[in-house]
């Protein structure tokens, strides 16, 4: 799997409560296009990627992507997050400083 291409879309949720910090998109092998990556932040986890999920008859949530290997994962987490923190120049908070740059893998 080769991610060819990533868009970030910053958004800023923390005043009002929210962890998402910005929306991403990824092409895959220049063929196939994910939207609706969630960028997320935590104290106890710093930056995260969200998969895309649909709630399903108000009870719970189904995935609607999901990288099926662990390299996967990680290949799509590492593109996101570094390309989030290229576009918006992140920088780790206090909390997160202190404890790295969090454990990553959503």
């Amino acid at each position: 799997m080769n991610i060819t291409a990533v868009r970030i879309f910053p958004f800023e949720s923390r005043d009002s409560g929210g962890r998402t910090v910005a929306y991403a998109e990824i092409e895959i092998d220049g063929g196939l296009l994910v939207r609706g990556l969630r960028v997320m932040e935590t104290a106890s986890r710093g930056l995260f990627v969200g998969f895309p999920a649909q709630r399903v008859r108000r009870e719970r949530l189904v995935e609607l992507v999901v990288p099926i290997t662990r390299e996967a994962r990680k290949a799509v987490r590492d593109a996101v997050i570094t390309e989030y923190k290229r576009v918006a120049g992140w920088q780790a908070a206090p909390a997160c400083a202190a404890e790295g740059e969090g454990a990553g893998g959503a």
